[in-house]
């Protein structure tokens, strides 16, 4: 996951709010994904929730 502009040929999707860029190629694997925030040891970031099989 990164913090970029979205690459020609992406799709831009909404995902709890926020516009996630996705690249077709694997967009089928993100059909059922939320994205969340979690802190651990006092550090925070965004996860993707609901991915059975990635790359």
């Amino acid at each position: 996951m990164a913090l970029e502009e979205p690459e020609s040929g992406d799709d831009v999707v909404e995902i709890n709010g926020i516009s996630v860029a996705i690249d077709p190629v694997i967009k089928s694997q993100t059909v059922n994904l939320t994205l969340d925030y979690e802190e651990r040891n006092g550090q925070g970031g965004l996860l993707l929730k609901g991915m059975e099989d990635c790359c």
